[in-house]
Formats: structure tokens, sequence, C-alpha cells
């Protein structure tokens, strides 16, 4: 429907793409249509969106002049180079995150996030294209595209509230750049049809699938993160982007040149700190200081964790937790059973947050891992049993929690 020009803006002597409606797909709801992604693009000021330099008509054919990205879409980045390595898939993940957070303090949810929708720059920095199918919260100009409450998204990668035509929010786009992680790092999509309807019910039967399960060397905090992106109920993802950032960001290190698309990042920014400074912070207050966990004693942290705890930050609560139990087992060894009450304590964390499927995921973990060190009958295994039994019965069914997402999105 559109045609894509490389261009040089002669005024200022540089590269520009310049897009235009095709006169032969013309009408006026078309028109409307590319007028108002154009607007939406310029409307989110963030140097991980390409820049709208102008929009205007010519001959009766609207046009838009954008900033020109020297790069590869992700999909075509899979394509050729197959699974990318781990710090990249961070790099990249915490860079799309620091947009979404951008977005979200607009209110615009993309609706369309994945790899096709994704560039990388040679510089290591990365663009998210395409907003023809965004939305802005309480602001009629941008609330919808159709007069009908069609389902709008790509399948595969768009959430299950999408797929029902339910309200939609900032988590929304936190599933399709699960979806797109997931991808990034397995050279698979997650959910892969033979049909669209076959790809369809196995989003909404299946539980999310771990990247783990066909790349085992995938960090179990980025397998875990990605298949909680990927949850059912929106509920059970991360409250914010900037969750996702603060995940991903410690593990985009040491990375490799990519043939013929990043061959040398020497003297530039390393990758994902292109978009670091423009990350937003949380709205929400942070109710202790801002020490890092590690650099207290495991009481003194612990202590910290509780109070999160007691204040409601659950979430928060238990990411110290797990950070205590890691720094804990790289000295003493998963068995140890401080390393053990520490996870057992972040698991539990998750049930006041609704996110019954990581927590059990997470107990079931525990349960097996101390199960071989002393015993199924061990008085602690078995109280786990019954806690993961318990809980399995208070949980609602997936489709269940899938058709009670809060109407937030007008």
């Amino acid at each position: 429907m559109g045609e894509v020009w490389p261009a040089q803006d002669t005024l200022l002597d540089r590269p520009v793409i310049v897009k235009f409606v095709s006169a032969a797909a013309m009408n006026i709801e078309l028109a409307r249509r590319f007028r108002r992604e154009a607007l939406l693009t310029a409307r989110l000021d963030h140097p991980g969106v390409p820049a709208v330099y102008d929009l205007g008509e010519q001959d009766g054919q609207p046009y838009v002049v954008l900033q020109k990205i020297n790069g590869v879409t992700l999909a075509d980045l899979v394509a050729e180079q197959g699974r990318l390595p781990i710090g990249w898939v961070a790099a990249i993940g915490a860079q799309v995150s620091s947009i979404l957070l951008a977005a979200q303090q607009i209110g615009l949810v993309h609706r369309d996030i994945k790899p096709s929708n994704v560039m990388l720059d040679r510089n290591g920095a990365v663009k998210v294209l395409d907003f023809g199918l965004a939305v802005i919260r309480d602001d009629e100009r941008y609330s919808r595209i159709t007069q009908t409450e069609q389902s709008l998204g790509t399948v595969g990668y768009m959430a299950p509230e999408q797929i029902f035509g339910d309200a939609v929010d900032h988590r929304t786009d936190l599933y399709g750049l699960g979806a797109t992680l997931f991808d990034l790092l397995t050279g698979h999509p997650p959910f892969d049809g033979v049909t669209t309807t076959t790809t369809l019910r196995h989003q909404m039967d299946d539980p999310p699938p771990h990247p783990t399960d066909l790349r085992p060397d995938v960090p179990a905090v980025l397998d875990d993160l990605i298949h909680t992106m990927l949850a059912i109920h929106p509920h059970d993802r991360p409250d914010t982007a900037a969750e996702v950032y603060a995940a991903l960001a410690p593990l985009a290190q040491d990375l490799p040149p990519i043939p013929g698309v990043a061959d040398d990042l020497t003297g530039s920014v390393p990758a994902y700190a292109a978009i670091v400074g423009r990350v937003p912070q949380q709205a929400r207050p942070v109710v202790t200081s801002t020490i890092d966990p590690l650099q207290l004693d495991v009481e003194q942290a612990s202590k910290q964790a509780e109070q999160l705890h007691a204040a409601g930050e659950f979430r928060a609560a238990a990411r110290q937790w797990r950070q205590l139990a890691d720094h804990h087992a790289r000295s003493h060894g998963d068995s140890h059973p401080l390393v053990f009450d520490l996870r057992l304590r972040a698991a539990r964390a998750h049930v006041p947050l609704g996110e019954h499927d990581r927590a059990l995921r997470q107990l079931k973990s525990l349960m097996h891992s101390r199960a071989q060190v002393d015993g199924p009958e061990h008085f602690a295994v078995v109280e786990l049993r019954q806690e993961i039994e318990r809980l399995s019965k208070e949980r609602p069914s997936p489709r269940e929690r899938a058709r009670h997402v809060p109407d937030v999105d007008h």
C-alpha cells in the first residue's frame, strides 16, 4: 500500500527516507491512517524511534520524510546469522525496553512489536519501527484505528488480549518483546504452528515456552524473564518495561562483532549503552534505599527484602531474594540451606502478585532440587509438595485469566 524511497535532503545535506501512499491504493481511510502513524511516531521523542522530519502532500499523495537507519531488521538478522549471542539479545532487549518505557509514559501502546519491526543499526543502537497499529490511551485522536473492535497484530507475537479483541496496555508490548527475544535466542518463534489456527491454539492453550528448551546455555534469569513476559494474563507479566530493562542490561556484555552488520564497535558506544541514558525512572516510589543488596551482609539484605515485602513491593522483594540466593550459591553451592530458603521466599513473593504459574514453576524446581539432596520424603520436600498442590487448585485456568483483562484502554 506504500512506497519507500531513499533520498537526499538537499537543504541539510543528509540521507533520508521518503514514504508515500501509493497512488494505486490511495483512499481517504488509508491517507488518514498514514498521517496518524506519522504523528504517533513523531509523538514518541526517543533516540530509539526514527525521527520524523516532515509530513505533507505532493500531487494528492501524502508523504512523510524519516530518518534513514543504516541497519537491518531483526527478522533479517536472524535469517542471515541464526540465533544471536546472549549478550546481543540482552543489549537489543534492553534498548527496546527503554523505548517501551518512554511509550508507557505517554500512554502509547505499539501493539506490533516483532523482529521485522525492530532494526539494529551498524553502531549497535536499536530502532523500533512501524507505529501503524499504535494507540494512545485516553486520547480519542489515537485511541483506535477502525470503527470495529477487531483483533490487530501479528499472529505468534500479538498478546492474548489482542487475540480476544480486549483492552490493551503497556504489558501487551512486553509480550511482543518476549516473543521477539525468544526468536533471537533460539532462531525460532515461540509459537509456530502449521496454520494460523494452530499457532493461536498453542498461544492460548499451552504454557509459555522456555528458551532453555531449545538453547540450554541461556542464563536462568533470562529464561525466567522471557517465560514470564509470554504469560497469557497481563498480570503474570512484569509490571513495567523498567523491570525488563533492569534484568537485561547487566547481561549486555561480551558483544562479539556481527559479520556484515556490526563488524567493528571499537571506539563506539557498546550496543545497549547508546540508549541507556534515556531510560526514564519508574513512576512508583521506592520504599527503601537503593543500596545494592550484594554490598550488604545476608542478614541485612534479607531484612531489607522483608521490608519491601511488608510494604507490598512483592516483585522488588522477590528480585532481591533471588539476587542474594545467586550470590550465596556462588560461594556455598545451590544445595546450601540458606540458598534454598532465599529462593523459596522469592518464589512465594509472586503469589500475592497473582503470578501463580511463575511461583509454581519455581516451587517445583526447588522441590526437585531438594528431593535430589535429601530424598523425596524429607519434611521440606513433603511441605513443598503440599504447597504446590494447594496453589495449583487456587490458580484460575489460563483461559479464565486471559478473559479477565482489566479495561484500561479507554
